[in-house]
């Protein structure tokens, strides 16, 4: 979208550009984003006013320049706030509330990616106010309905963010895990690639289902069943072609094009990655293992390998960070943990977003702690309360 309203002020239409062709494009792995939501900035204060902050906090980061703004970041962040907080207590139709939904959406991600180490940070209040109003619009599955690509490519991001959140911080997802069979057939933050029939939304279903296991385990509702488990377990298993007649018959059905072959190979070892990271949760936050142990151990080692698989060139690359987050704490030898600070420092120098930093910063403080050799939730106790994961 080409901004020609000759109205906007300079810094604003600089903004705008910078949030679209720079920032946009970083909240997803896809080649070509879904378009972003500049048509509705451009009609709505409050979502104007999150863009811009959003844009010039993250021109900041990217600069390496923070120091010389921080008061004018503050004043614009201060009315960016009131302006949603006015609208939000102005609105109630559908119609207003779905740009407020935008503002809020963006506002979470700039407290949890850009902003996490700031005092202001204000994660959770987002988080709280999302929820809200997605309720009052008639939940996930009325979003989703609406075919607002902007709308369930963000929804997806928040999804995927409360749920790693959730399986970090031992509690449950806000939404059952039945969201994810939806909100893979809208816009989402992922290439929808498969093999085998395995999609990154399946994946998240069962991890959903886990965190929620967990918990009521964790309350006495249920105990540990060993057949449950094990679904769980048959469910994630990275699973691969076996040889049948047709491969034979036609071989050339079978095989890839050059121009096709290593996408769809980094899109398998993405998934994978994320199966592997399951199954570490599976084995340390329900059964309890311990973080040597050999079940778990045979997982880290595979998810490093399908983290090893993925170019730190491509743009799924920069969206593994709770699979190396979870993998690198559950690593002891000190090749592997130099790799995974290397990957990481790979993915900062892509996106500069400061939760990447904190969370490398947490790794470093745990292979230092006793709590490396503790519970899963004593390995992930420390890291901040505004910094998302995804």
């Amino acid at each position: 979208m080409q901004l020609t309203d000759k109205t906007l002020a300079v810094g604003d239409r600089r903004a705008l550009e910078y949030f679209q062709f720079t920032l946009w494009p970083l909240f997803t792995t896809a080649v070509h984003p879904c378009p972003p939501p500049i048509s509705l900035a451009m009609e709505c204060q409050p979502v104007m006013l999150v863009v811009c902050e959003l844009a010039e906090a993250h021109r900041t980061l990217r600069d390496e320049a923070g120091s010389s703004t921080v008061c004018t970041q503050f004043d614009k962040r201060t009315s960016c706030l009131a302006s949603v907080r006015e609208q939000l207590r102005k609105t109630s139709n559908q119609s207003s509330l779905s740009p407020l939904l935008v503002a809020v959406f963006l506002l979470y991600f700039l407290d949890g990616y850009i902003e996490c180490g700031h005092q202001s940070a204000a994660t959770a209040s987002h988080h709280v106010g999302v929820q809200a109003i997605v309720e009052h619009l008639g939940g996930f599955t009325a979003l989703i309905e609406m075919g607002k690509k902007d709308i369930t490519m963000l929804l997806s991001e928040f999804a995927s963010t409360d749920l790693t959140k959730a399986l970090l911080d031992d509690r449950s997802p806000c939404f059952p895990a039945e969201i994810w069979t939806r909100i893979e057939h809208g816009t989402v933050w992922w290439d929808q690639e498969t093999y085998n029939g395995t999609t990154l939304a399946s994946v998240f279903r069962i991890l959903a289902e886990m965190a929620v296991y967990r918990q009521r385990i964790k309350i006495g509702e249920f105990p540990l069943s060993m057949e449950v488990v094990q679904a769980f377990e048959r469910s994630l298993q990275p699973s691969f072609l076996v040889l049948n007649l047709d491969h034979l018959n036609n071989p050339a059905t079978y095989t890839g094009h050059e121009s096709t072959l290593e996408p769809k190979m980094q899109a398998d070892s993405f998934t994978r990655a994320f199966q592997h990271s399951a199954l570490i949760y599976l084995y340390r936050a329900i059964c309890g293992l311990p973080p040597r142990h050999s079940l778990v151990q045979q997982h880290v080692q595979s998810c490093a390998e399908c983290i090893k698989g993925i170019s730190p060139r491509s743009k799924a690359h920069n969206c593994i960070i709770f699979p190396l987050y979870v993998m690198g704490a559950h690593t002891f030898m000190q090749d592997q943990q130099e790799f995974v600070l290397e990957r990481f420092d790979a993915i900062y120098r892509y996106l500069r977003f400061n939760s990447v930093l904190l969370v490398r910063s947490a790794l470093e403080d745990l292979w230092r702690s006793p709590r490396h050799d503790g519970s899963w939730w004593d390995m992930f106790s420390t890291l901040g309360e505004h910094v998302l994961v995804i």
